[in-house]
């Protein structure tokens, strides 16, 4: 059967978002662990090897009082570093030896939602947790605030919404502030300090936590560098003395910990040293500092067990994390070694493999002999040997946790080969064919085919699949994906082998040749992590090499040569604006030149000349209306009135939010849009207006620069290529354009403020839908290029056959590197991200696709 041309498109990009969400289903992995809580009985020894151990004697709580303050974004040179000198009170409590901070490491993805999970059950949260960000659910496993509850301790916090969604009716009093709206930097710390003084007045509650947002809203939209970090540690700096002064020799402990780090750009998710090393401080009589400050002998997961020995609860049942011996120092040696083994022994019951550690066994037998002889000697090395044998065995548990669904990850990978395999035959480029009837007894016999395939293929595998009925998964979910599986395996299945006169046809040019190899050499390059890391020197080659290939097969070659030398450099010049990738990162660019203060006339003078440029852009290229015109130069003036208002430039702008001027733009891009007469072009004129705003001002000319480049280049790819590699050659575009506005393949290259360009208030739909635009705007724009240039060639016929085929083939290739690759070293830090920058990508591109055709 031939798809019908109403909806065959539809059909195949259904299918690929379908395979998408079918292998990441498997990918992602679920976290085993027990949901059963630690009590007396389970998590504190009563004896060893024979001899009595009393837990009520050993195990007693040492403080009255506990207080968290959580600051978001808290990097570990903020208060280890120079920056102390903006916190005071805390640098003086450090001198005094009142306060003791230990440099600690967090695990990936650094995003809010995983960390406090880390922080409260002192196990590594999975993956999948950085798509729950923007949605908590529940926590369903043991953690420290349940232990705390149920032993008696009252809890009160403010702060950070997401503590009261994963904790829900487990605190006395509570108050949340959104942590998604980033413009806010005072307001959202006021509703958390507002608090303090009814609550330091307060006995009922024994423990408070207050999780502030500031320091990370400031990083998203200013960067570390910003002249509001010491405003705001000075801030925090007055917070812990008013707790401190109000507590002070009252049995009462004060941790100050950071969530996550941050980058030199601002933002977190990634894996670099700024985003994961944050400080733990902890301000209590007896705390002993580090002797040496080891950046590997610390983890965020410790605070978890720490906090419970110190309020003597017992230890969460899924902890992974070790004690922090120094801050132990009021404990008697029995206390310190009896907490040290029931945290080892509570890490070496979760894991079979632990029985293996030969560090723990030592241990024991040193601590029995320890007991044994009335406890006179060793004290140091037992408590070093629990800490290390914690260590080991908690590595080791950890590379245990993920269990990959390798049945559903094959079964996207196999339907996504499917979908290249029709899209390549549905272009009619690479290969001729012929469709013939539908036939039901193929339909049938396919149908009944897969289902006894997915039958005893779940029977091999002991139903450890989501898609199998194993109690794990509802039930409805099982069977609904599993039919919908059998639906697309089938169509699938029929739309390639029920077909005649199937064969290959010739290549083209040598430029032709050279996108269709290229396209391949590139996916296959990304089963390296440095060509991940590095993707972006991939594309600024290819694009380069395409040109001169271009350059090589025109026949008007004086004209050639000047348009794409032009082109080339301008895609050098562009290349230098925004430093992105792994290694060079941190090397100077012209985005950080003129986003210092002493340049900021230079950073005003090109965003009105980046602005004035894309006017006339649009105006000399686009077919608009009068209206449509004024429309367009009204909004991109707002946009510069938006940047003004938010003090980016030099000139003096009246006071203000800049959430009437960012208005004025969104109003702006509706009257283009209903007031089209061209659509193709109104399309364009809508997407670079609205990108224009959500974009840095320091990119506003690097956009009229990607607008020149396609004009260079546009004649040639009319002239040499056939519409099928018209679609690869603005594919390659669009990334090298996605490239030089600063993205990348980590999590904290996504620019977050962009996601709340003139929000009044937090909308997770709208703030995903802008920062998709803001992200992805590249290549959207390539894509839209594309569909005005075939419009006004072909009179509404369009061929969009490339992009999908691109698409789909990058996600085939590399959903099989990572599922080779599902073990690898850097599997959460370089190929999970890039993963799911891919499965956005596509679901985003594909999906302007089908609402434009």
């Amino acid at each position: 059967m031939k798809l019908r041309k109403d909806w065959h498109i539809f059909y195949i990009v259904f299918c690929h978002f379908s395979a998408i969400f079918i292998f990441l289903t498997g990918f992602l992995p679920y976290n085993s662990r027990t949901k059963s809580s630690s009590n007396w009985d389970s998590s504190l020894p009563q004896e060893l090897n024979g001899l009595s151990l009393n837990p009520k004697h050993l195990y007693t709580p040492k403080l009255s009082k506990l207080v968290l303050i959580v600051i978001d974004a808290l990097r570990a040179d903020f208060i280890l570093g120079d920056n102390i000198q903006f916190m005071p009170f805390l640098s003086d409590l450090h001198d005094k030896g009142l306060a003791c901070t230990y440099l600690a490491r967090a695990h990936t993805p650094t995003v809010t939602l995983p960390r406090i999970k880390a922080l409260v059950t002192g196990n590594v949260p999975g993956f999948a947790d950085v798509i729950f960000n923007l949605g908590s659910p529940q926590i369903n496993e043991d953690n420290i605030l349940d232990q705390l509850a149920t032993h008696g301790h009252k809890i009160v916090f403010y702060g950070d919404d997401t503590w009261l969604k994963l904790f829900p009716k487990k605190f006395v009093r509570s108050e949340g502030t959104t942590s998604f709206f980033v413009n806010d930097f005072k307001e959202v710390d006021n509703n958390v300090t507002r608090h303090l003084n009814f609550e330091l007045n307060q006995t009922d509650w024994s423990v408070m936590i207050l999780h502030y947002l500031g320091l990370d809203h400031i990083g998203h939209v200013s960067g570390p560098r910003s002249l509001l970090v010491p405003e705001k540690l000075r801030e925090m700096d007055d917070v812990i003395k008013k707790i401190h002064q109000q507590f002070i020799g009252k049995n009462t402990a004060i941790i100050v910990c950071g969530d996550h780090g941050m980058s030199d750009s601002g933002s977190h998710g990634g894996s670099s040293k700024a985003e994961v090393e944050i400080p733990l401080t902890f301000l209590m009589e007896g705390c002993k500092p580090d002797l040496k400050s080891d950046f590997s002998n610390h983890l965020q997961i410790d605070l978890a067990p720490t906090m419970a020995v110190l309020m003597g609860v017992p230890i969460p049942s899924n902890n992974l994390g070790s004690i922090l011996p120094g801050a132990l120092g009021n404990f008697e040696h029995t206390q310190k070694l009896y907490a040290a083994y029931a945290n080892a022994r509570n890490i070496y019951l979760q894991f079979e493999r632990n029985t293996e550690n030969p560090v723990y066994q030592r241990a024991v037998k040193l601590y029995q002999d320890w007991l044994t002889n009335n406890a006179t000697k060793n004290e140091n090395e037992i408590m070093d040997l629990f800490l290390k044998a914690a260590e080991e065995m908690s590595n080791s548990s950890v590379e245990n946790l993920a269990q990959f669904d390798l049945y559903s990850m094959i079964l996207g990978i196999v339907l996504s080969f499917q979908l290249l395999l029709i899209s390549a035959i549905e272009c009619q480029r690479l290969v001729n064919w012929q469709p013939t009837r539908f036939v039901y007894s193929f339909v049938i016999v396919t149908g009944v085919f897969f289902t006894i395939c997915h039958v005893l293929t779940c029977l091999m595998i002991d139903n450890e699949s989501g898609l199998c009925l194993n109690g794990h998964v509802p039930v409805v979910y099982s069977l609904g994906l599993s039919l919908l599986i059998l639906i697309l395996f089938v169509t699938n299945c029929h739309l390639l082998f029920n077909r005649t006169e199937f064969r290959l046809k010739k290549l083209g040019s040598v430029a032709e040749i050279f996108l269709l190899s290229g396209s391949l050499l590139h996916a296959f390059s990304l089963g390296a992590s440095s060509f991940v890391e590095e993707e972006h020197q991939t594309y600024y080659y290819f694009i380069n090499t395409f040109a001169l290939l271009l350059m090589y097969g025109s026949t008007r070659r004086r004209e050639s040569v000047l348009s794409l030398i032009g082109f080339m450099g301008l895609v050098r010049i562009s290349r230098c604006w925004n430093q992105t990738g792994d290694k060079w990162i941190n090397e100077p660019d012209v985005k950080e030149w003129l986003n210092t203060a002493a340049n900021r006339t230079y950073l005003t003078i090109s965003s009105v000349i980046g602005a004035t440029g894309i006017f006339c852009w649009i105006y000399s290229n686009l077919k608009l209306s009068l209206l449509q015109v004024i429309a367009t130069c009204v909004g991109l003036c707002a946009t510069l009135a938006y940047r003004a208002a938010l003090g980016s430039f030099l000139f003096y702008y009246p006071q203000s939010t800049g959430i009437a001027e960012a208005f004025v733009t969104y109003i702006s891009v509706i009257f283009i849009a209903i007031s089209s007469r061209e659509r193709s072009s109104s399309l364009v004129t809508i997407w670079i207006v609205l990108t224009s705003l959500l974009k840095r001002p320091h990119n506003l000319i690097l956009t009229w620069m990607h607008l020149l480049q396609y004009s260079l280049i546009r004649p040639h790819l009319v002239a040499q290529l056939h519409p099928f590699y018209k679609n690869l050659a603005h594919y390659w575009i669009g990334m090298t354009w996605y490239f030089q506005e600063g993205n990348g393949n980590n999590l904290s290259r996504i620019d977050l403020a962009s996601g709340y360009v003139g929000l009044p208030n937090y909308n997770m739909f709208a703030v995903g839908f802008l920062l998709s635009c803001a992200t992805f705007s590249g290549p959207i724009l390539a894509l839209l290029l594309d569909i005005h240039r075939q419009n006004l060639e072909s009179k509404g016929k369009t061929h969009m056959y490339g992009f999908i085929c691109s698409r789909m083939l990058i996600t085939l290739i590399f959903s099989l590197i990572v599922t080779s690759l599902r073990f690898h070293l850097f599997v959460w830090t370089v190929f999970s991200p890039k993963l799911l920058y891919e499965g956005a990508l596509s679901i985003f591109q594909l999906a302007i696709l089908l609402l434009v055709q």
